[in-house]
């Protein structure tokens, strides 16, 4: 197992779960009509689910359609598809959606429309045209559930994000991403002083002051750049010092300039990795998630530790820090594969490290389990236990929200046909 492997677990859980279908404004859906019952009224079943619908035009029992979702009122409708005669004999197709939508019958569309029909996603004309377009010759399960996620999240179904999400699951770390460019600048003669020191600092000021932990965390998600768009989005007044010290702006300018392409190449992965956990961290409501990748180092060796947090902010806009849970993932020189997992309700903390030299490390954590108390003590949390377990492939993967903080998904609607 490695952090690769986790972050990957993300993308996965489109694969494994059950989730209810959510009917959205021009969504495309294709359903078999089952049942029929008096005063209009059908049973139509979606995918995995039966939904009860209200029937205004001559439906057969057994038939299948595809259909498109209007929202009237806040309440889903389903309008059937016109069929032409050419595509009448083929029932249900998928071929019968593309002559619809004027897309084109490629294998790439029949697996797309596939996977997001079997998972329960919104199919929809823009959706399926903007795909069309730079959807890539070779796909799998690894570019479906990428671009399952974006259509999940919402997010733009563009090339970018497509290239900035499939970089967190495959690819170099950005410690390594960062030590490779640092070299490239210098062996290539490419002056950049401001960058190459910005570098050299992410390299080694990854060192964390025992004094002050938050700050010298935050320090490094403002150098790397993690909010830098936010801030321009706040319109936030960015200082020209603040600016020039985080690395995505900078990166973004050294791609507009006549450098090695192989200097470029470099900084576009740097570029990817730092926006694709920029576009899966997300906020709903008072609920927000934040996956970050971040160069730290520990007893001298540069490491890379991947952090989720999970928490709720309060009415004032504030984290709200006595709810929370928080997951580092580290990949360390002798202890290898590491899971921190905390979680922490009304400022009573529950933490459990997962290795798979767990009864090695138990005698050591157990002996720093006092002090660890004392300090939290005088930040107001209690802690209540420490648990060391054994991290094996077998485990679940531990990316999924907490049951009491996810999103709320619908179980059943009513729908008029």
């Amino acid at each position: 197992m490695n952090v690769n492997h986790i972050v990957q677990s993300l993308f996965q859980e489109n694969l494994t779960s059950n989730k209810a279908l959510e009917l959205r404004d021009g969504q495309l859906v294709y359903g078999k009509l089952t049942k029929l019952f008096p005063h209009q009224m059908a049973e139509v079943q979606i995918g995995s689910q039966k939904m009860l619908a209200n029937l205004t035009i001559p439906l057969t029992v057994d038939q299948s359609h595809w259909f498109q979702v209007s929202v009237t009122d806040d309440k889903p409708v389903l309008k059937v598809l016109p069929q032409s005669q050419e595509v009448l004999a083929e029932k249900g197709d998928i071929r019968r959606l593309f002559h619809q939508l004027h897309l084109p019958d490629t294998k790439e569309n029949k697996l797309l429309t596939s996977y997001l029909l079997s998972h329960n996603l919104p199919i929809t004309k823009e959706s399926m045209k903007a795909l069309s377009e730079w959807l890539p010759h070779s796909i799998g399960k690894q570019e479906l559930s990428v671009i399952g996620l974006m259509i999940e999240r919402e997010l733009p179904l563009t090339k970018e994000v497509f290239s900035s999400i499939s970089s967190l699951q495959t690819g170099k770390g950005v410690s390594v991403l960062i030590e490779e460019l640092q070299y490239q600048l210098s062996t290539n003669n490419v002056k950049e002083p401001t960058l190459s020191n910005l570098l050299a600092s992410l390299r080694e000021g990854g060192k964390i002051a025992q004094d002050n932990i938050v700050a010298s965390l935050k320090e490094i998600f403002h150098k790397i750049g993690y909010s830098f768009e936010a801030e321009l989005l706040k319109q936030v007044q960015i200082e020209e010092r603040s600016s020039q010290e985080m690395l995505k702006p900078m990166l973004l300018e050294l791609m507009g300039k006549d450098v090695p392409a192989v200097v470029k190449e470099t900084a576009g992965q740097l570029i990817d990795k730092v926006t694709g956990y920029q576009l899966i961290s997300q906020q709903t409501g008072p609920i927000m998630q934040m996956i970050t990748e971040i160069p730290l180092r520990f007893f001298n060796q540069q490491v890379d530790v991947t952090m989720q947090y999970t928490g709720r902010k309060k009415a004032d806009g504030k984290v709200d820090s006595s709810y929370c849970r928080i997951l580092f993932y580290l990949e360390l020189a002798h202890l290898e594969d590491t899971v921190i997992d905390i979680n922490i309700q009304n400022r009573i903390m529950n933490m459990s490290v997962l290795n798979d030299r767990a009864l090695e490390l138990m005698p050591l954590i157990k002996k720093a389990e006092e002090p660890l108390k004392e300090k939290l003590r005088e930040l107001d949390y209690m802690l209540m236990s420490v648990h060391v377990k054994a991290l094996t492939k077998e485990d679940k993967p531990l990316w999924s929200s907490p049951q009491s903080i996810s999103a709320s998904t619908y179980k059943g609607v009513d729908i008029k046909i």
